[in-house]
């Protein structure tokens, strides 16, 4: 059956790294591309988790034969369109890494003049951090956005790795705005025939994300809401419409009663549920939201009142509602479309689930997680599919001369997808 999703016939190189390139290459993978993930040679288990329809070979690029290997996977396309050549090169490596090895970008665009490479890092590749190791968290701290993350009068409070990398700056502003990139670079290539550089660094990555918040923290803009102390702005915990509150037993509710009449909604319906013994008087009302001299004691009468019934017994009274208030759910809770096992009718695996890939396309979806039913599909045994690519690149006639000296890796498992 013909592949009908959006990058199916895009062939990519994934060289092995940590969590921002595998996710950009698990994305390109979901939408219909064809993603090679090069382990090293001698590798024999991976712990990445964002393996999903990807393949593996193992090759060793010390050894001039194991990069030679490679120099032709990324070559330009030969008369026979049939043998695997790539579109794309996915680089997660530090500054300088890749010119080491001898695949310097200027070189491997001169050999392939439609090849686009995906350059990944951390620090912006120039300046004085650009050889540093780092992580997330050193990236959104440089980034000016940790610094309005947290609680009045306590430290920063660093996100989980979304952001940088996805939706921590590694994964979002790192691994998604990878395959945006390569994405965006490939259209432009139907229209000139030329590939390019993708330059991708979580740093950069994680302010463009945060266009809106640190746009909001410009003093000189009149509607600036960020522009207080950390904690003590509209969007960051300082209003007590917009928080997190415990209930009776130990969960939490999500509160973001923003506009008047979510606010007037959720108050309403708030008062009707707790004892007249914990309103305080004057009774809170809708007009008196944004009186800000009242919100410590508002605050406290949203921690009492949620502290009067469970989790489950908000989420029945608030659910259908536009109050603006919602269940904090842990990952157990939620299946693969982000459907709670709270909500009528639905069962959630004790195991969690797996999230399926985002955006749906009505007419060229993604493969759905339904369509990988192995646990192997998402951690795959390095060099599981060598003798299968290299067949497919015209170098199968090498394989086995080269597993026997170390320059490759074959696993006898079989591929599956």
């Amino acid at each position: 059956m013909l592949d009908q999703r959006p990058l199916a016939g895009i062939r990519v190189v994934e060289l092995a790294g940590l969590a921002p390139g595998p996710f950009g290459g698990m994305v390109l993978s979901d939408f219909g591309a064809d993603v090679v993930r090069v382990d090293p040679a001698g590798v024999t288990e991976s712990t990445d988790v964002l393996s999903r329809g990807k393949r593996s070979i193992s090759l060793s690029l010390k050894d001039p034969r194991g990069l030679a290997v490679l120099k032709t996977m990324l070559s330009a396309p030969t008369t026979d369109k049939s043998l695997w050549r790539a579109d794309v090169l996915i680089d997660p490596f530090r500054p300088g890494v890749l010119e080491r090895l001898g695949l310097a970008p200027a070189d491997l665009l001169k050999a392939n003049p439609g090849l686009i490479i995906a350059r990944v890092t951390g620090f912006r590749r120039e300046g004085p951090y650009g050889k540093m190791a780092g992580h997330d968290i050193n990236y959104i701290a440089l980034s000016g956005v940790l610094s309005m993350i947290g609680r009045k009068g306590d430290k920063p409070l660093f996100p989980l790795n979304l952001l940088g990398k996805a939706f921590d700056r590694d994964f979002a502003g790192g691994g998604l705005m990878a395959a945006l990139g390569v994405v965006m670079a490939i259209v432009e290539r139907n229209k000139t025939g030329k590939g390019q550089v993708v330059e991708i660094d979580m740093v950069t990555g994680a302010r463009y994300l945060s266009s809106f918040v640190l746009m909001l923290a410009k003093p000189s803009y009149e509607g600036a809401s960020f522009s207080g102390p950390r904690g003590e702005n509209l969007l960051d915990s300082g209003a007590p419409f917009y928080e997190v509150y415990e209930t009776k037993d130990g969960g939490y509710m999500s509160l973001g009663a923003l506009e008047p009449k979510f606010y007037k909604e959720f108050l309403t319906i708030l008062l009707k549920s707790v004892p007249a013994s914990l309103i305080p008087s004057p009774a809170p009302t809708p007009t008196s939201r944004f009186d800000i001299d009242t919100w410590p004691t508002l605050r406290s009468f949203f921690e009492a009142a949620f502290l009067h019934r469970t989790r489950d017994d908000w989420t029945s009274i608030y659910i259908g509602t536009d109050s603006c208030c919602v269940p904090v759910l842990s990952p157990l809770e939620v299946d693969s479309h982000g459907l709670s096992s709270i909500e009528p009718g639905n069962t959630v695996s004790e195991e969690g689930s797996t999230p399926v890939p985002a955006p749906t396309l009505s007419r060229t979806p993604a493969r759905g997680v339904k369509d990988w039913q192995d646990s192997d599909t998402f951690v795959i045994v390095p060099g599981r599919d060598t003798r299968d690519v290299m067949r497919e690149a015209g170098l199968g006639g090498e394989v086995e001369k080269l597993v026997k000296d170390g320059v490759m890796g074959a696993s006898k498992k079989d591929s599956k997808l």
